[in-house]
């Protein structure tokens, strides 16, 4: 039973881009839908579990949440611009080794000999993997759709890279619970979403469109995503709790090319699936070095 518990965020945060299909809109409606709806789970925590808050706390993890705002935003354009299955890899590789690094070098992870061979082999697996995802297998591709495919992922690669990596390292700042910390994440995503909205996207009408509140399900279910990661850390330990939340890379990109439909054939389709596995890889080797 422990172990579903453990599948649970893989899945839901993996069904993320289904709901982003089913709920449509545009990418910066679907961004404040999903902070409207995962506001709504974070006061719900709150209130019930009652976590610690304190000023530090708050704010360190309020500015998370603006980071979680753009790596979504970056990975909402993207999942347009070069699909699911090409998309979900790469944010899953970039923010382990953003997470990963920022750990080593302020946090004091990896401290032993072998932690930091075991990792380093990992970040090598998934740097590799990240650049088998980006490979088409077109050797014919016209040069402007090369550059097009580049700025793509350029564009995807900084923006979840700066914006994920903040909002997995900075509420670490005040080493509190995730029960702790969640709460004032969700405030600050859906200010920094509701300002990315109103300032750069002013036609969009983002804040009150009718897809916005549709994607108010994207939230939900990114939400108890994370409430499903949060308990599975109590019953299964962190180490377990997130390697097995490394699934959601292989449901996201099974939802792509199967649900979705997204076209790719022989030796775009091997280059995924390659990537996709040793991104998974690294990601489980990180998950048990201490």
């Amino acid at each position: 039973m422990n172990i579903l518990i453990a599948l649970l965020p893989a899945f839901f945060w993996g069904c993320t881009p289904l709901w982003t299909h089913i709920c449509s809109g545009k990418p910066i409606q679907q961004l404040v839908g999903t902070t409207y709806g995962a506001l709504v789970v974070g006061i719900l925590i709150y209130l019930i579990k009652q976590p610690l808050m304190t000023p530090s706390i708050f704010w360190w993890s309020f500015l998370g949440g603006v980071g979680w705002s753009l790596g979504q935003l970056a990975q909402y354009r993207a999942f347009i611009n070069l699909g699911v299955a090409t998309t979900s890899p790469i944010t899953a590789g970039i923010q382990l080794l953003g997470v990963n690094f920022i750990g080593v070098a302020f946090f004091g992870s990896w401290k032993s000999a072998i932690a930091k061979t075991i990792g380093g082999i990992a970040i090598v697996l998934i740097i590799l993997g990240v650049f088998l995802t980006t490979r088409t297998g077109k050797k014919h591709q016209s040069i402007k759709n090369k550059k097009k495919f580049i700025k793509y992922v350029l564009e995807l690669i900084i923006g979840t890279g700066i914006g994920y990596t903040a909002c997995s390292t900075l509420p670490r700042i005040p080493d509190a619970s995730g029960w702790s910390t969640f709460p004032g994440q969700t405030v600050g995503m859906i200010i920094s979403a509701v300002l990315i909205a109103l300032i750069f996207y002013p036609r969009s009408h983002a804040v009150l469109s009718k897809a916005t509140f549709t994607n108010v399900l994207t939230g939900f279910n990114s939400g108890f995503g994370t409430l499903s990661y949060l308990i599975s850390m109590i019953l299964n330990g962190v180490s377990t709790g997130f390697t097995l939340s490394q699934m959601t890379t292989v449901v996201a990109t099974f939802i792509g090319l199967v649900v979705l439909r997204e076209h790719k054939s022989g030796k775009s389709l091997a280059y995924t699936l390659s990537g996709v596995a040793l991104v998974v890889l690294g990601g489980v080797m990180t998950g048990f070095i201490h």
